[in-house]
């Protein structure tokens, strides 16, 4: 199996497993709220890109573009972004050991997932490495 399917299954197995060991809605507004805001930022992430060329695996597409507007203007993986968000609410809202092994789990594998794929990035779009200069991974500003 290549890298990029074993860092693609470890996600959503981690994702399957949040699934079936708790509720997907949190029980707290706020919680509530965040768990909307990573659906809202995937959704914005999704058409900007156009529905038809997201992928899950890392590599770029062949056919693939630089996309560097909608929340790509401001963080280089939306996508990965919205899961951890709503990964993060789901943990804070069970506060137990379960979703504190997948949380970590899930921040490891994306960590290294993106890293991954900013490698090929690199190769394949001359202007990558300028936009990485400009944007964050994953927060604004921080990270």
């Amino acid at each position: 199996m290549t890298k990029s399917r074993i860092l693609v299954v470890i996600q959503f197995t981690a994702i399957l497993l949040y699934a079936i060991s708790g509720p997907l809605i949190a029980a707290v507004f706020w919680l509530q709220a965040l768990e909307l805001i990573g659906i809202a930022l995937a959704a914005w992430a999704i058409l900007v890109m156009n529905p038809l060329r997201v992928s899950v695996f890392p590599e770029p597409r062949h056919d693939g573009e630089l996309i560097e507007r909608g929340p790509y203007a401001f963080i280089r993986h939306p996508m990965y972004s919205s899961i951890l968000i709503i990964a993060a609410a789901l943990t804070i809202d069970r506060l137990d050991v379960t979703s504190g092994v997948l949380f970590s789990v899930l921040i490891t594998n994306q960590v290294v997932k993106l890293k991954y794929e900013e490698s090929m990035m690199r190769e394949k779009y001359p202007s990558y490495a300028e936009y990485m200069k400009r944007t964050k991974a994953l927060v604004p500003f921080i990270f």
